[in-house]
């Protein structure tokens, strides 16, 4: 067992851990094999064996904060499930708010192509695991809810905009809203009677 691995247990998650650190310090662009490597408290070389270079690690990063993700909104699911797909809906997109907000760093680089390997078999799987949370509920509407729409339809509208709100609000253009109008507008997006 090397000295890295004994030192940390987990030297993997220790230098994820790392990586997070350094974006909700220094932002994305801080982001280094070297830097994660002394927050962790290990050689410079030790990343590498991990990860192969630096999109190797954020790639990997990514798929770990799509895996939290697509449990918190399977569980905000889960939890209101017999109050119907409406609640459903809102609860999925409060959770992804919630998300957006307490988790920064892996929203940050969860979504951006530029950064990560999208061909990676692991987050590719993860990530459509996340987003088949909601195309799993929207395809539980009653065809009266769905009023002849096409639910891929429906489930990309409303991840393409509560996305959008999370990204405005997290970038400081919805300055003027409020919580509380925030979460007012998660539920008008996702509610199921709107079909335009």
């Amino acid at each position: 067992m090397s000295q890295d691995t004994y030192h940390h247990g987990d030297l993997r998650n220790a230098l994820l851990e790392a990586v997070g650190q350094v974006i909700e310090e220094k932002g994305v662009g801080a982001v280094s094999l070297r830097e994660a490597a002394r927050r962790a408290g290990v050689s410079h070389a030790a990343p590498s064996h991990h990860f192969g270079d630096k999109v190797g690690m954020l790639t990997a990063f990514a798929a770990r904060g799509f895996e939290e993700f697509g449990s918190r909104l399977q569980a905000a699911a889960d939890a209101v499930a017999s109050e119907g797909v409406a609640a459903q809906l809102r609860a999925i997109g409060f959770e992804y708010l919630r998300f957006a907000v307490e988790r920064r760093p892996y929203f940050e680089v969860m979504f951006r192509s530029e950064m990560h390997d999208n061909a990676d078999p692991d987050l590719k799987s993860i990530s459509h695991n996340s987003f088949g949370v909601l195309m799993g509920v929207v395809e539980a509407m009653d065809p009266d809810e769905l009023n002849g729409a096409d639910p891929m339809h429906i489930a990309m509208r409303a991840w393409a905009t509560v996305h959008g709100l999370a990204t405005l609000w997290l970038d400081g253009a919805l300055g003027q809203f409020t919580d509380e109008d925030l979460f007012s507008l998660v539920q008008g997006v996702f509610a199921v009677n709107d079909k335009a």
